[in-house]
């Protein structure tokens, strides 16, 4: 599956299940908005993680560890907001 694909998948889940999140209203309207959130979340991470492996192929050291530390910041953000929350 091509990543174009899977982004295209993605969103039209992610809407899906943010819609039916408003319209369930409990402990299932606000699992489905959590995974429609958490799906959105990752699309930017796979889009990282992509790239570094495209970079690191064509052996472009400095982009590729540029896409690591990026993963890591985002990383480093996600454990900041589970934390403080």
């Amino acid at each position: 599956m091509t990543l174009t694909r899977w982004t295209s998948m993605s969103l039209v889940t992610a809407g899906v299940a943010a819609a039916m999140g408003v319209l369930l209203r409990g402990d299932i309207g606000l699992w489905l908005d959590v995974f429609a959130l958490l799906l959105l979340g990752t699309l930017p991470a796979l889009r990282v993680v992509v790239l570094a492996v495209s970079w690191s192929r064509t052996r472009d050291f400095a982009f590729a560890a540029a896409a690591v530390v990026l993963l890591l910041l985002m990383l480093l953000g996600t454990i900041l907001v589970i934390l403080l929350k």
